[in-house]
């Protein structure tokens, strides 16, 4: 007997992809100045058919495909270099905005996944899960540049054809030449300045992605998001005498995943939400505090603890926290110096760092805040620490105490209990796998013992 082949639940109603018409196409390029003989209706209409010949068939439809929203100064969000990296000096991110129809849109009862699709796409987290998560099966396509000499109606010809095809082959099967259209009904973005010689503009299309859908059973063999951008330059492109062509360049880069499994999802959500917890960036998904919680006792193999815990570094395919928890001190010695005359000295070596039988990775971009307090017998002393990559390994340091003539000293090093969280997408479940301490830093003296303070 075959194996069932998974289904993803969804509910979409149907709509009709936006037709890229003469009429559209021919009000975007008179919003960019290109008004002459080539922009004439009747030789759009050749042109737009040329296009669309040339654009590949898939089978990959469409229930969304938007754009970033632009900020108040009328810019939209962008990565800069081609690398993912977000330019936040001058632009924020600001969510999403439809901006032509898909095949499908999800109904009024369902948000069809678009906000956890969203969140995986930005190019950051993307990138995290790329990077770390062994089973995630997004795929970052490198930029292809295109550069040539062509008149300003071929340069956008061009634009159309290329990042058509590379949205259709950033997909094993293929994205539906209707999606395609819909995608570059619009792509003509206006320029503000209307004495610019170069036509010099950055975008992107953020589209989601629907395999198979059946209206019927509500139900897709995959779901997922494909995000293209896209530079065009056309140097002098509004000069018609001087010179018919101009010097083109086209950068197009793209970035994907399908999803055959809702688990498979959420588990690459909460993989990237334990990672940055202090994102930047306002999703509806909430972003995640940037301090973790000291737990009295070892709370509950819950999401709740899990959620407020300190996330690691994993390339398995399941998540992982490390739960902090119990407060507490531990004397790593003392020196009854009351029969002295002379002041004393006494050294010892003192390691800091987890105590689990592998070692723990931690970003080395983000750094995380946590606070405790230990009282015992009147005594007091907070822990304040901030957990970043340093803690990835355990140190040991030599640490030396002078002890005054007639006294006695102890000492003591500030500890927590540490546990590892496991989340495992497969079956959605929670459960504590290793035990183990965290000295910190942290170490404190007393004239007395503390359990005999007062």
């Amino acid at each position: 007997m075959p194996i069932p082949q998974r289904k993803v639940k969804i509910s979409l109603n149907k709509t009709e992809p936006t037709k890229l018409t003469a009429e559209i196409l021919q009000k975007q390029l008179a919003s960019i100045g290109l008004t002459c003989i080539y922009t004439e209706k009747e030789n759009l209409s050749a042109s737009i058919s040329e296009v669309k010949s040339k654009l590949p068939s898939g089978v990959i439809q469409t229930y969304g495909i938007k754009s970033y929203k632009q900020s108040e100064d009328g810019k939209a969000f962008y990565t800069n270099e081609f690398d993912g990296q977000v330019d936040v000096g001058s632009l924020s991110y600001n969510g999403l905005e439809k901006a032509s129809e898909a095949n499908w849109e999800p109904d009024s009862s369902a948000l069809g996944y678009s906000t956890e699709l969203e969140y995986i796409q930005f190019p950051s987290h993307f990138d995290y899960l790329v990077k770390n998560r062994s089973s995630f099966t997004g795929i970052k396509y490198q930029p292809t540049t295109y550069t040539g000499k062509f008149t300003s109606v071929d340069s956008i010809k061009s634009l159309f054809v290329n990042v058509g095809t590379i949205a259709s082959a950033s997909l094993v099967k293929g994205l539906d030449k209707d999606s395609i259209e819909s995608v570059l009904s619009n792509a003509i973005a206006p320029i503000n300045d209307a004495n610019v010689q170069d036509y010099d503009v950055s975008d992107s299309r953020v589209i989601f992605l629907v395999e198979n859908y059946n209206p019927e059973t509500r139900e897709a063999d995959a779901i997922g998001v494909l995000t293209i951008n896209w530079h065009l330059v056309i140097k002098d492109y509004k000069k018609k005498k001087d010179s018919l062509k101009h010097d083109t360049t086209l950068t197009i880069w793209s970035r994907s995943v399908l999803y055959d499994s809702i688990d498979a999802l959420n588990a690459d959500v909460e993989f990237v939400q334990s990672h940055f917890k202090n994102n930047l960036f306002l999703f509806k998904i909430p972003a995640k505090p940037s301090t973790v919680e000291i737990f009295p006792s070892l709370p509950p193999a819950i999401k709740d603890t899990f959620s407020k815990s300190l996330p690691k570094i994993s390339k398995e395919d399941f998540v992982e926290v490390i739960v902090l928890y119990s407060p507490d001190l531990d004397n790593i010695g003392s020196l009854d110096n009351s029969n002295s005359d002379a002041d004393t000295k006494y050294s010892k070596s003192v390691t800091s760092g987890f105590t689990f039988t592998a070692s723990q990775s931690f970003s080395t971009e983000l750094s995380f805040e946590a606070s405790a307090e230990v009282v015992k017998a009147g005594f007091k002393i907070g822990f304040n620490i901030t957990f970043t990559e340093q803690w990835s390994e355990s140190t040991t340091e030599t640490m030396e105490f002078t002890v005054p003539a007639g006294k006695k000293a102890f000492t003591y090093q500030g500890y927590l209990l540490a546990a590892i969280l496991r989340y495992d997408p497969a079956n959605d479940s929670y459960k504590y796998v290793d035990f183990s301490r965290f000295m910190t830093n942290i170490l404190t003296t007393t004239r007395t013992p503390i359990e005999a303070a007062s």
